[in-house]
């Protein structure tokens, strides 16, 4: 089976937290393809030790961080989530001691842009969850959903993700 073709980056990145138990993402450097393209990507943040989440998206980074943490805040402020989403789990101090982590994106072609092809990454999202348990022996830390689909080439994709990003 073939696997799709994406661009791979990294970056490192704080979490800066408030007083008042908020938090932010700031970024040690925004320039890459992750922080300019609207193209579907899969994301993985990790500390120096494990992964701690794997997700989908398609906006940039800074702006889906910035949203996740919106709603984090919110949620830390009121107690109720915001549309139904209380933000990343991995921005509580509490729950996740590491604040300086690392995010793996890999930026798929404009052609997976398209809604209906959003199934095809959600499955290579699902293979590299089922990965890091199957070959690291955990569940990403913070991992809340995954979308098992039998998508061609997702397997094979996810692996090559895998070999970058393992610890």
């Amino acid at each position: 089976m073939k696997k799709l073709n994406y661009h791979f980056e990294s970056h490192s990145f704080r979490i800066i937290d408030s007083d008042d138990g908020s938090s932010r993402a700031l970024f040690d450097n925004n320039e890459g393809r992750a922080f300019i393209a609207e193209r579907r990507k899969l994301y993985i943040i990790q500390d120096d030790k494990e992964i701690l989440y794997i997700g989908e998206a398609h906006s940039s980074i800074n702006v889906r961080f910035q949203r996740a943490c919106v709603s984090f805040n919110h949620f830390m402020k009121t107690g109720k989530a915001r549309g139904a989403y209380k933000g990343y789990k991995w921005l509580d101090r509490k729950e996740n001691l590491s604040r300086k982590l690392r995010v793996s994106v890999a930026i798929f072609e404009e052609a997976y842009d398209a809604k209906e092809q959003r199934c095809i990454i959600e499955a290579i999202e699902g293979e590299l969850v089922y990965r890091v348990r199957k070959e690291l022996k955990y569940w990403p830390k913070f991992q809340n959903e995954i979308h098992f689909k039998d998508e061609p080439g997702a397997r094979e994709t996810a692996s090559e993700i895998f070999e970058r990003i393992k610890p």
